[in-house]
């Protein structure tokens, strides 16, 4: 199994490339922005996400000092996974497979490199499977206390957490989890209470805050509602890709033949009830990554009571297409250029101009608009949290948020509507004429509107990406709160 670590090994060392070659995403600088105000919670997620990012921030301005904590986090949450597979089946032939797993499927690439809650999500989530394992069979204080840590965080970087609490609790309750309900399991639970605590403070001083945007706001006036087996397939379709056909196979195997019942009821209360709930209403690809966790587990225990031809047959199905997929990832990230130019020769065909390359406009943008917005009692405003977050990350262009997104408000503490500024740059993807919305809103607030132009920015050949510029001039004292959608113009 010396191979196998050596790929994962490799992969480990491809992400930290990868994290210093590729601009922040809009939602990677949002959080940064989190990571300069820390606090026990946030509007849309728990707090460990900015505390990753506040790791290594201070080392540099670079998107690789972002995401270095994320990748560290990857690469223990790997350890973690091969670890509890070696416990809980006897052999680290186990351990190897299913770090393997883990490592090769292609959204796990993306979860474990990106500066999103995914990363510390996945670090406590794996570690506490290899600690609620541990805890069954030792037992100790010490252990009850590490496992309660593990739970805790999973609970501070995603809500999606307390799946894995109630499938811990639901597995001590049965008759297989009698270790676990002796050997400390409700002392661990107090130490996620604790743990957990702060959070919760901070959502009841804050009207609940991220609760009523998770459970309510998160998807407010989707169109994709209501009963749909299509959504079904499509929900089937995109997971198989994004963790690859052959593992995805192998994952769906093990859950419909778990070797674990403590595993099993980390994972399959959790995808049994999205896959209810994708019936109605979209589900997001990663909301999988946790039961994923447990289930590259289940695989790495299943493959190694195979015989050895089955067992090589089922690796080398599975983790060839995944090889495959993740050399693509990789070299798309690496050399964007080169690989863009290659597969337009191969097919044909470009790629929107809204599309990955998106993220290679945002620097030149940045630099523009702060030029733009020099000038005393000047500001840039855009209508979504991740672009205003990505001029600040570039140039410092103060973060001022307009509109009715429920998600960016929380920016607005960092540039209150009882700002005056003179003049407003207001910077978006759409051209004004097709926002009526926003033209009345600006017609209310500033003494006159002027169209400010557009700028395209291209790279490597893709399609240039378009941003319109429209001049608030006068910003009326109330200007700030009309734009934001908070009360009209008097």
């Amino acid at each position: 199994m010396a191979v196998a670590w050596a790929v994962v090994a490799l992969l480990i060392a491809g992400r930290f490339a990868m994290a210093f070659a590729v601009p922040l995403t809009g939602d990677e600088a949002y959080y940064w922005e989190w990571s300069r105000r820390l606090a026990f919670g946030y509007s849309d997620h728990p707090p460990a996400v900015a505390w990753t990012a506040a790791l290594f921030s201070g080392l540099g301005r670079g998107a690789g000092f972002v995401r270095l904590g994320f990748v560290l986090c990857g690469a223990a949450a790997t350890l973690a996974v091969g670890a509890c597979a070696s416990l809980v089946s006897g052999d680290r032939r186990a351990g190897a497979v299913a770090a393997l797993a883990f490592s090769l499927a292609p959204l796990s690439t993306v979860a474990l490199v990106a500066a999103t809650p995914d990363a510390p999500y996945l670090l406590f989530w794996c570690a506490a499977l290899y600690l609620a394992a541990r805890q069954e069979r030792a037992g100790g204080t010490l252990g009850a206390v590490l496992l309660g840590l593990a739970l805790g965080g999973a609970l501070l970087s995603r809500l999606f957490a307390f799946a894995l609490v109630a499938g811990l609790c639901a597995y001590a309750l049965g008759p297989q989890g009698r270790g676990l309900r002796r050997n400390g399991l409700w002392l661990a639970l107090a130490v996620a209470a604790l743990a957990y605590a702060p959070f919760v403070v901070w959502n009841a001083q804050h009207g609940w805050e991220t609760f009523a945007f998770s459970l309510v706001h998160r998807h407010e006036g989707e169109s994709s509602t209501g009963f749909s087996l299509g959504r079904l397939l499509a929900f089937a379709g995109t997971q198989a890709a994004a963790y690859s056909p052959g593992i995805w196979l192998a994952a769906t195997a093990c859950a419909l033949r778990p070797r674990s019942t403590l595993l099993a009821w980390t994972a399959l209360p959790m995808l049994g009830f999205l896959t209810l709930f994708v019936l109605v209403r979209q589900v997001e690809v990663n909301w999988t990554l946790g039961p994923f966790a447990s289930l590259c587990v289940l695989i790495g225990v299943a493959a190694v009571r195979l015989g050895p031809r089955a067992r090589t047959a089922w690796l080398v199905a599975a983790a060839v297409p995944a090889a495959a997929l993740s050399l693509v990832l990789f070299a798309a990230a690496l050399f964007p250029g080169q690989s863009y130019a290659l597969v337009r020769r191969a097919t044909g065909h470009g790629l929107r101009n809204a599309g990955p390359f998106e993220v290679f406009a945002f620097r030149p943008l940045a630099h523009d608009v702060a030029v733009l917005v020099a000038a005393p009692g000047t500001v840039a405003a855009t209508d979504g949290y991740g672009l205003s977050s990505v001029l600040d990350f570039e140039t410092g262009v103060a973060p001022v948020v307009i509109g009715y997104d429920w998600q960016g408000r929380e920016s607005h503490a960092w540039y209150p509507s009882s700002m005056h500024p003179n003049r407003v740059l207001f910077v978006d993807k759409e051209p004004l004429a097709t926002r009526p919305d926003f033209r009345a809103h600006l017609t209310r607030a500033c003494s006159s509107v002027a169209d400010g132009g557009q700028r395209s920015y291209a790279f490597a050949g893709a399609p240039p990406r378009t941003f319109y510029f429209t001049w608030c001039e006068g910003l009326r004292p109330d200007g700030l709160a009309v734009l934001r959608w908070e009360r009209e113009s008097s």
